[in-house]
């Protein structure tokens, strides 16, 4: 479209002092633009000297005076004594003119002495004077009979749904406007015609929605400031501000300034609909634009300043009325999910296990929140998942992305009603992941519960096109223009789920909360657990070292007594007798070395450990040079050490013990081979385990059988029913305590020459 075809436009134009382009459109001055609508005229005042900087050229019509004989000039030269005694009231209050405004006083125009509203603000620098009409119908009993009425009903008004439409009806009967909308944002700032009141003769307008540009950031701000905007004639040309050469301010703010000047693009935007005048009244919740009252009339209309403000006060009212009916919903909803957060944290606590206390109840956390296709939990490296979900390693891409957003909050929760948006790589997971929902146990993001969303096809109706048009003006100048069709225009919305509401957010946190505490409570358990197995373990190794000075003693004297006997009355015993004393001397020493291997279990579960790197192939050679004398009545044993090992960081003395017991057990239990050739080998395997080097020591024999691979490891286990077979039980259980205080791993197979023991050491941490 060219500029040069829109009428609206080219007139509107000529008074505007900005070039707004597709550059700079969405950051559009509003608040520096320097006119005002036709219906008021502005006087700004420099609060120093209280003269006159700035004045709108329309003063003749306003007020009867030519703006050329009050620029420049002290207040009080301009304005009678009945409004600048009232000015200088509300200089002295801290209230300011709040209670002041309007100030009425009569002005003499065009011959005729009319009544006037002098409403006035200030900020910093200026003092802001607006005069416009004054409707003389408008009495304050008639007023407060106004505003009382419209208050009582919205008060009356008990259900939430209802309170739309029919505040929408109360305010279109209090101002006789042609159609009264609620218009709601949603936290895109599109606005939705969520209830209305309307002549019958016009169309609906309920159900549409419109895109956040036709009411910009920059206007939706201006909202806070001021809570009501009229727009009182869209086909009048405004008034120019004219500055005083004596003024510092080029362009004036005029945030605070009810008649400002209106945007051009929003003046063809109202052309566009028919729309001759628009009154707004803001919707604040929370210290946030809720929404508007959008009322529009189809021909000229002033609306009184007493009327604006008693809606001014409707919409305060409305607003405190929405929030407890707000509260009142939410506190109901938030009531029914915190009984199920309470049922979930007490299944934690029976169960005592995270997974089944957020899974197995009748609460749980697929039925936490509604329109649910699958929930994840990781918590402690394990993993599962229920219903439809994205694999771990996908679900840890999105947690790597929210690690990377550096939000404070997202150590606490993220949701997201659109993640293929945010992360494309979810864009495979649309159908049953288009939202999300994570709440993270630790600061780490390392832990944590996800649901997921599937994507809902969502019909939007647009009160026409949401997109507004390029428009080029004969200089070549392109800009945004407003959207010319307001004709129905549905869209077809995919890729997003139904959105995570505050209350849904609100119960993530607390059940966040809820998870903690109950972690805290089993970290506390573990804490007086582990303080008693400490107290335990020092008296175990008292008790240890205890039975070792208190039966090591009766021993000797056992096998002293019974070497007195042997030598003393050796002579006078059978053969019998002698074999009785042989037998007790055996005894003695496999008590001897039960005692020893009890000692030996408990020095290594007690103290720390001294790593550094170790040669297994030579402490494997000085045990076997211990070790041979000790069989040397056994069948000739070919032993092989692999050479060129690597070292393993481990402690000294535990690796030695270690090597002692598995190379002993394998003497022990040596058995020929087909060729009847008796072998032991140690070695490494080829391939690495958790990338620490696997040592193995094997030698030949029959397999043990699979059912005992690992109770072969538990104390006093023997396999071998072997009576002359010696041994304790304990040796094994030993070389296991020995790898886990390494965080290693130990095990048996039936590969190399029989059977083979097979360890690793991971001992980089301690």
């Amino acid at each position: 479209m060219h500029l040069s075809h829109d009428p609206v436009a080219e007139s509107i134009r000529k008074v505007y002092p900005y070039q707004v382009d597709l550059e700079n459109c969405d950051g559009e001055p509003l608040r520096h633009i320097q006119v005002v609508q036709a219906y008021a005229c502005l006087l700004a005042v420099d609060l120093e000297d209280l003269v006159v900087r700035h004045v709108s050229e329309n003063t003749l019509d306003i007020i009867g005076t030519p703006w050329k004989e009050i620029i420049d000039r002290p207040i009080q030269d301009v304005l009678n004594y009945e409004v600048t005694a009232q000015i200088s009231v509300g200089l002295s209050r801290d209230d300011g003119f709040e209670t002041l405004n309007p100030i009425q006083a009569f002005f003499t125009v065009n011959g005729e002495r009319l009544i006037k509203n002098v409403i006035v603000q200030r900020d910093e620098d200026c003092l802001y004077i607006e005069i416009e009409s004054a409707s003389e119908f408008i009495q304050a009993s008639r007023y407060q009979q106004l505003l009382s009425r419209a208050i009582s009903k919205i008060q009356r008004i008990k259900e939430y749904d209802n309170l739309f439409t029919e505040t929408a009806t109360v305010i279109r009967q209090v101002t006789g406007y042609d159609r009264v909308m609620v218009y709601k944002f949603d936290h895109q700032f599109n606005g939705e015609v969520i209830a209305e009141a309307r002549a019958e003769d016009l169309e609906p307008f309920e159900g549409l929605r419109y895109p956040h540009t036709d009411i910009p950031k920059q206007a939706r701000d201006l909202y806070l400031k001021n809570r009501v905007r009229l727009i009182t004639d869209g086909k009048i040309p405004p008034a120019r501000l004219h500055q005083s050469q004596q003024s510092d301010i080029n362009n004036l703010d005029l945030s605070m300034v009810l008649c400002r000047g209106v945007s051009p693009v929003h003046l063809e935007y109202l052309h566009y609909m028919g729309v001759n005048n628009s009154l707004s009244v803001a919707i604040v919740l929370d210290g946030k634009l809720w929404g508007l009252f959008a009322l529009h009339h189809y021909s000229p209309r002033f609306v009184d300043y007493s009327i604006r403000s008693m809606l001014a006060f409707i919409g305060q009212i409305f607003s405190g009325h929405l929030s407890l009916q707000s509260a009142n919903r939410y506190r109901q909803e938030t009531l029914t999910r915190n009984l199920a957060r309470l049922a979930i944290g007490e299944m934690i606590t029976k169960t005592r296990d995270l997974f089944d206390g957020l899974t197995k109840g009748s609460h749980n956390i697929m039925n936490m929140f509604p329109g649910i296709s699958g929930a994840a939990i990781y918590f402690e490296e394990r993993f599962e998942s229920f219903a439809s979900t994205p694999s771990l390693a996908d679900i840890q891409g999105l947690v790597g992305y929210i690690q990377k957003l550096g939000n404070p909050e997202s150590n606490l929760l993220f949701y997201s009603e659109n993640l293929s948006e945010q992360y494309p790589p979810f864009e495979d997971h649309c159908d049953d992941a288009a939202g999300g929902l994570i709440i993270f146990l630790n600061p780490e993001l390392t832990d944590w519960i996800a649901w997921f969303r599937p994507t809902v096809t969502q019909t939007v109706t647009w009160g026409g096109r949401p997109d507004k048009e390029v428009i080029t003006a004969e200089d070549g100048t392109r800009r945004l223009g407003p959207r010319r069709s307001f004709s129905k225009y549905v869209e077809t919305v995919d890729g997003c789920s139904a959105p995570w509401l505050k209350e849904e957010v609100d119960m993530a946190l607390s059940l966040r909360i809820t998870i903690q505490n109950s972690l805290m409570q089993r970290y506390t358990e573990v804490k007086q657990v582990n303080e008693q197995l400490k107290k335990a373990l020092q008296d175990l190794e008292t008790f240890s070292y205890t039975v070792s000075h208190d039966l090591r003693a009766p021993l000797r004297a056992i096998n002293g007594y019974t070497e007195i006997l042997a030598e003393d009355y050796g002579h006078q015993l059978d053969q019998d007798a002698h074999r009785i004393i042989a037998k007790i001397h055996g005894g003695v020493e496999q008590m001897n070395s039960f005692i020893t291997d009890i000692l030996e279990l408990s020095r290594v579960g007690s103290g720390g450990l001294e790593v550094e790197p170790l040669d297994v192939s030579t402490i494997a050679a000085e045990v076997i040079a211990e070790l041979r004398p000790v069989y040397a009545s056994t069948t000739d044993i070919g032993i092989e050490i692999k050479n060129k090992m690597p070292l393993v960081k481990g402690d000294k003395r535990m690796l030695r013990q270690l090597l002692l017991n598995l190379i002993s057990n394998a003497l022990k239990y040596i058995q020929p081979d087909e060729q009847d050739n008796y072998r032991l080998e140690i070695g490494v395997r080829k391939v690495k385990h958790k990338g620490q080097p696997v040592y193995y020591i094997s030698n030949t024999g029959p397999s043990i059988p699979e059912e005992y691979a690992r109770s072969i490891f538990e104390m006093f286990s023997r396999l071998s029913t072997q009576s002359d077979t010696e041994g304790t039980g304990v040796g094994l259980a030993i070389v296991e305590r020995i790898v886990n205080r390494h965080d290693g791993e130990v095990w048996v197979t039936d590969d190399k020459l029989g059977v083979t023991f097979n360890f690793y050491l991971d001992a980089q941490k301690n």
